[in-house]
């Protein structure tokens, strides 16, 4: 069996046991990306080359799909992530749009991505790798820029080219080392924290540095505004002056809490996977549940 197809189903089984971990989140979207764009990958080197320059364009078009994933957990926040599909696919169109001419326009003639859009895709490996690195998983970043270097390695600026004919094998290879990392990770015991504390370092796990950057800065103007003595620290929240909450909050404290970081969670989480942390903590008060 072809490696490719052998290496895609590995890191199918692997993005399948990880479905649970984002059911309820709008993680779905960027899951489907990554699942197209492994099988394109693994699929377009099985085509016979029949034409040099064709085959050359319909794999830079299957290996740009990768970028495709980790565009769309930027874009990952109710209610436009929906739309947020259709600039991820115009980013993917204007990457691909050389090829496209190539095949289309301009037959048996050569593409070319140097120039801009080879400096464009190594900003794109830098911001999907560091909106990991910023978090928990931060293996799992370095390992995803590693995969996504590889497999449009010969896209880049020159000087990063590696002329090597296993490329698309190791960013495969990659792929799936980054997704057995996710899983060999252990969780921190985080039982005795603040329930608030809980839901936000999984959260920030899951969506990334960047997301929670913007989440963080949002409740600490929002705080910062109407003179709140909290604020979001990024492993979790504090007092104005930075000292630790203390145990029991003041009801009116609690209660702006729950009620912003609540529904800015909303946005990316469902209620059920809410549920699951405050459940976590017997002792939790019912009270502080978003309804």
């Amino acid at each position: 069996m072809n490696i490719g197809i052998v290496l895609a189903l590995i890191a199918t089984a692997l993005l399948v046991a990880a479905l649970p971990r984002i059911r309820g989140t709008t993680l779905i979207s960027p899951w489907c990306w990554l699942v197209t764009a492994i099988w394109a990958i693994a699929v377009v080197h099985l085509i016979p080359a029949t034409d040099r320059h064709w085959h050359e364009a319909i794999q830079y078009s299957a290996h740009s799909l990768i970028f495709c994933p980790f565009m769309s957990l930027l874009g990952a926040r109710r209610p436009q992530n929906r739309m947020w599909e259709m600039v991820v696919i115009t980013l993917w169109f204007i990457l691909v749009l050389p090829a496209l001419e190539a095949v289309i326009v301009r037959p048996g003639q050569n593409y070319d991505t140097q120039g801009i859009r080879a400096w464009f895709m190594m900003i794109l490996i830098f911001v999907s790798s560091m909106n990991i690195i910023l978090g928990r998983f931060w293996i799992c970043g370095f390992l995803i820029g590693c995969a996504q270097f590889a497999l449009v390695n010969a896209h880049l600026p020159s000087w990063l080219q590696i002329q090597s004919t296993a490329m698309v094998p190791w960013g495969l290879a990659f792929a799936i080392a980054a997704l057995i990392a996710m899983f060999a990770l252990r969780k921190p015991d985080r039982s005795k924290m603040r329930v608030e504390n809980q839901v936000w370092l999984d959260y920030r796990d899951m969506f990334g540095g960047m997301w929670a950057l913007r989440i963080r800065e949002r409740i600490n103007a929002t705080a910062k505004m109407n003179d709140w003595d909290l604020r979001l620290e990024w492993d979790g929240f504090t007092a104005a002056d930075g000292t630790p909450l203390p145990d029991t909050l003041p009801a009116d404290t609690q209660r702006i809490l729950h009620l912003n970081f609540w529904n800015l969670m909303r946005k990316f989480v469902n209620q059920s996977w809410i549920d699951q942390r405050l459940k976590s903590q017997g002792s939790v008060d019912r009270s502080c549940s978003p309804r």
